[in-house]
């Protein structure tokens, strides 16, 4: 369903408009102002979404960010392998 936006001649606010079949300017209804109620409106060109895919936004990544990601984990202390076994305490009923 298409969205069309409307800018208002009189307050200059901006309305949004549904509708079900595509139209010219030359043949819409005249729009409302959701602020004034006015109909002295004009369509406007509205906002425009773009939805890239997850291969799409990968193929965008700086080639040296997992280098970075690398590199910053290799700063923290959450990445040494060895973290949890210098925290253990060796069992009491083990035999040497």
């Amino acid at each position: 369903m298409p969205l069309y936006a409307y800018r208002c001649d009189d307050c200059g606010a901006v309305t949004d408009s549904y509708s079900s079949t595509p139209t010219t300017s030359a043949e819409s209804d005249p729009v409302a102002c959701a602020e004034c109620a006015s109909t002295q409106t004009h369509r406007i060109i509205g906002r425009v979404a773009y939805h890239a895919s997850d291969s799409a936004k990968t193929a965008r990544l700086d080639p040296k960010y997992e280098k970075m990601v690398q590199h910053s984990l290799g700063k923290s202390p959450l990445a040494d392998p060895e973290r949890l076994t210098k925290k253990m305490l060796p069992y009491a009923g083990a035999k040497e």
